[in-house]
């Protein structure tokens, strides 16, 4: 199990899974859950500033969330989300694209409940051409290692406290 002091920064992970994007696949998405016309129909889509059919936003953060759990090794001690913030659509997702995702994590923050820590980590989702479609950094809560116990913990540098 890893837990928020086990967290080391600044090592990027590329997931080795990836997924394809398909004109089926994005029209599947699509109608369910953002039927906006480009991303159901050849023709709107032809006709929009993408020139071809694309994927919705939320696709491309469903393939994002999906692909990043393919890099873990172990098991966390995440407890939830506290959200996203700085999202950017780069580039439209379009059929033939085969995404996969890099995430590092970039900071650990301490909370008002010694058992908790948050970290921090920064969401890419690139495609074949190493452009970046999709980024947001994304902050979850994490238990901490024997706190409360007596025992030492990491603050984020590292350091035992």
């Amino acid at each position: 199990m890893l837990y928020w002091e086990d967290i080391r920064l600044f090592r990027p992970a590329v997931s080795p899974a990836s997924y394809t994007l398909s004109a089926d696949n994005i029209k599947a998405f699509a109608r369910e859950w953002d039927p906006f016309p480009p991303h159901v129909d050849e023709a709107e889509a032809a006709r929009s500033p993408v020139g071809q059919l694309f994927a919705a936003g939320v696709h491309l953060l469903s393939v994002t969330i999906r692909l990043s759990h393919s890099i873990l090794s172990e098991e966390t001690s995440s407890i939830a989300s506290r959200g996203w913030e700085n999202l950017r659509f780069h580039k439209p997702g379009v059929a033939g694209d085969e995404l996969r995702v890099r995430v590092v994590h970039t900071g650990k923050e301490r909370t008002y409940r010694p058992e908790r820590g948050v970290m921090v980590s920064r969401f890419e989702l690139f495609n074949q051409r190493g452009e970046t479609v999709v980024s947001f950094d994304s902050q979850v809560v994490m238990l901490r290692r024997g706190a409360g116990e007596g025992q030492k913990t990491e603050d984020s540098s590292g350091t035992a406290t």
